[in-house]
């Protein structure tokens, strides 16, 4: 009977041998599996690996939580198939109810992203203000502005800078701005003083170098008001595309909690939605 025993242990039945294969081969597919898009095989508590499409290899795994932020962040159908394999994934509807902490988000990252561009201006502005500062050492630009017009600005060196920088800035905004346009539409029709020949320093005034400076101010004044006018154009039309921006992305970010992505397991079959869900998605062009 002991023999006999050791003749079991040592040679143990087939169906022994076959489970412990397949334990073993699991075990090195769960160790040596890795998330297609972090490249990490381990997730925050809770975030498993899941095999949501027809991907195999390394491709076959994905967190859950990189696969939701792809799906929020990507345009097209990405919410609801694969970019790699276009494989539609198998989507389990939550009632998820109406997020009120969107809005606040929402609202915050519109208020991030434009105090974002407000001190990327505020830091060009400073900038031009410390390089004519730099190129006015001793003050002659300053002190010129104080004995002509006796003027407040000059007497503060940082506030007169400052400005001069804010001057600087609208009018090379107004001359892009200006260029720009012109490319656009396809030609100037700007201010003529009745035809190039008429615009003479001596209509401007009896002395050629006041009529001069008359004249360059005028043409500073107009490349200021443009550069103001084309400054608000564009932060009008780059905030309406933060407020698209952010809603588009939390929207679906909202949707992805209400739209689960099964795991398949590596076993893919055709996927089915409800025809209602599946208009849904088409409308908000997510399908």
């Amino acid at each position: 009977m002991k023999s006999k025993d050791s003749r079991v242990l040592k040679h143990p039945p087939a169906e022994v041998k076959i489970e412990r294969d397949v334990e073993n081969t699991s075990s090195a597919v769960d160790q040596a599996a890795t998330c297609r898009m972090c490249m990490d095989s381990q997730g925050n508590p809770g975030d498993d690996l899941i095999s949501p499409c027809m991907c195999k290899g390394t491709q076959q795994f994905v967190h859950r939580s990189c696969l939701d932020h792809w799906r929020s962040v990507k345009e097209g159908n990405a919410f609801s198939h694969c970019t790699t394999c276009k494989a539609q994934f198998h989507l389990r509807v939550i009632d998820y109810g109406e997020n009120s902490w969107l809005k606040v988000k929402f609202r915050l990252f519109v208020a991030r992203d434009v105090f974002l561009v407000f001190l990327a201006i505020q830091t060009v502005i400073g900038l031009m203000g410390g390089l004519i500062y730099h190129a006015d050492k001793h003050g002659s630009l300053r002190n010129a502005f104080n004995d002509k017009w006796d003027c407040i600005l000059s007497k503060h060196p940082i506030l007169f800078y400052y400005s001069i920088g804010v001057i600087v800035f609208f009018v090379l905004f107004g001359i892009v701005g200006s260029i720009l346009h012109c490319y656009f539409s396809r030609g100037c029709d700007y201010l003529y003083c009745g035809g190039m020949g008429n615009c003479h320093p001596g209509y401007l005034g009896a002395d050629p170098d006041e009529a001069g400076v008359v004249l360059l101010v005028l043409v500073v004044i107009l490349l200021l008001i443009l550069g103001i006018t084309y400054l608000f154009l564009a932060a009008t039309m780059a905030t309406q595309r933060i407020c698209q921006r952010h809603y588009h992305i939390l929207t679906k970010r909202e949707l992805t909690q209400e739209y689960v992505v099964e795991d398949l397991h590596g076993c893919y079959t055709p996927a089915k939605l409800n025809p209602k869900h599946e208009e849904r998605l088409n409308n908000l062009k997510l399908f």
